[in-house]
């Protein structure tokens, strides 16, 4: 009995060490089930399970913990996570690092599988940055509101298909973490803040072979963020209850001419009282050449816009999106499609000389939302999707059908999203 008591006296006087250096968890989890439809002749309705708000199949689960030691002066941030793909395990280490500040807190150094959201956009559709992995962070806060960032890494993580995990084919051992000094991931990034009137952000990434996948062995950086790229927003601040993005990425800057991708996003809300109002927009901008030759591609072009109204916890909305060279997900195989808000939605190239490979998409969903309470929430929509395509046969309603010129789909999908947070 003794050694009993004992023992729950050290626990005891452990935890409350631990907690007084501030040990903290936050969890996450987001689930539902959609039903799925398309006008396809004889094609089956399916339920599948997919969550709205996390863009994942099945579920997304995070456990995310924190611990700063009594200084303030260091501590260790991580994530456990399960979500969509669990060919690598059903638990991953999505980060995994410790960091120590000094001089003042003016210089921050963080190792191990870093993640920090510092320089990531703030948009709808980019809401990305260069990228971290597994290496080391030096940060640095010389003047109030200007952050800077140097990172070198070995290894990135993965998506969210994939867990957002190291772990592939290659890296199952992270004995295989291995790669040249002039094939590392190196980050540049830098972001300044004025409070309350704007904030300007970007990083920037070299060329790398920190993938470590098939396909970059195949295909130099053409891995996970192995090419570079560049990232940037600027946020308007001046405005109280109006959020104001404008983001930009520009991506195989180390092909641009033959390769290059950009991309604008612009994100605008504004609330008034229980009514809420936004437009997220996107344009989408292709470099390409054929033959040493320059081809013209048309731009891709994505509007939407939509509307609130909270009636105590209760929050209809609607929403309405129209992509001129894009396509809605469920209109290509519909029985494993994303529908989300952001990933429901594909842009698809098309040459300027051509109209035989044009794309658009007109789509509406209304939905409501119970806010149980601060910490759980129900989703009820329905994504309603009108496709077109200029190319015969895109969009087959017989596929057995010779004359069936196929240039239309309609697909819809009924959920049910249920998310849980503390």
């Amino acid at each position: 009995m003794k050694k009993v008591i004992s023992v729950l006296v050290v626990f005891a006087a452990l935890t409350a060490a631990v907690f007084a250096q501030e040990l903290k968890f936050g969890a996450y989890l987001d689930t539902g089930l959609g039903v799925v439809s398309s006008d396809i002749k004889d094609s089956d309705t399916v339920v599948k399970a997919y969550a709205v708000d996390a863009w994942q199949n099945g579920y997304r689960f995070r456990l995310n913990g924190s611990w700063t030691g009594e200084e303030k002066n260091a501590g260790i941030r991580f994530r456990l996570q399960s979500q969509s793909k669990l060919a690598a395990g059903y638990i991953s280490l999505s980060y995994l690092y410790g960091w120590v500040s000094f001089l003042d807190n003016i210089f921050t150094v963080s190792g191990g599988i870093v993640d920090d959201s510092a320089w990531q956009t703030a948009d709808f559709w980019i809401n990305a940055d260069a990228g971290e992995g597994l290496g080391a962070l030096l940060k640095a806060k010389p003047v109030e509101g200007l952050d800077l960032g140097f990172g070198a890494y070995i290894a990135s993580q993965l998506g969210g298909g994939d867990n957002n995990s190291l772990a592939s084919t290659v890296l199952l051992d992270l004995a295989n973490a291995v790669t040249t000094i002039g094939d590392v991931k190196y980050v540049y990034s830098a972001a300044y803040t004025l409070p309350e009137v704007f904030r300007i952000g970007a990083s920037f990434r070299w060329k790398n072979k920190a993938g470590h996948n098939a396909a970059a062995t195949a295909a130099p950086y053409s891995g996970r963020d192995e090419s570079s790229a560049l990232f940037g927003d600027l946020r308007i601040l001046a405005v109280k209850d109006l959020t104001a993005v404008v983001a930009f990425s520009f991506d195989k800057i180390e092909d641009f001419d033959n390769s290059g991708n950009i991309t604008f996003s612009e994100t605008f809300a504004y609330k008034i009282e229980d009514l809420g109002l936004g437009l997220n927009a996107a344009q989408f901008f292709y470099k390409r050449t054929a033959a040493g030759e320059k081809v013209d591609y048309d731009p891709g072009l994505f509007f939407n816009l939509w509307a609130s109204y909270a009636i105590g916890k209760v929050a209809p909305r609607l929403d309405l999106v129209y992509f001129l060279g894009g396509a809605s997900n469920p209109a290509g195989d519909y029985t494993k499609a994303k529908y989300d808000r952001h990933d429901g939605f594909a842009a698809k190239a098309s040459t300027a000389d051509s109209d035989k490979d044009d794309y658009s998409v007109f789509s509406l969903r209304p939905s409501v939302k119970f806010n149980i309470n601060g910490n759980a929430s129900i989703e009820i929509g329905d994504m309603l999707n009108f496709d077109a395509a200029t190319k015969d046969g895109t969009y087959k309603k017989d596929p057995a059908d010779a004359n069936d010129e196929g240039l239309n789909r309609i697909t819809n999908v009924f959920y049910i999203d249920f998310k849980w947070s503390f």
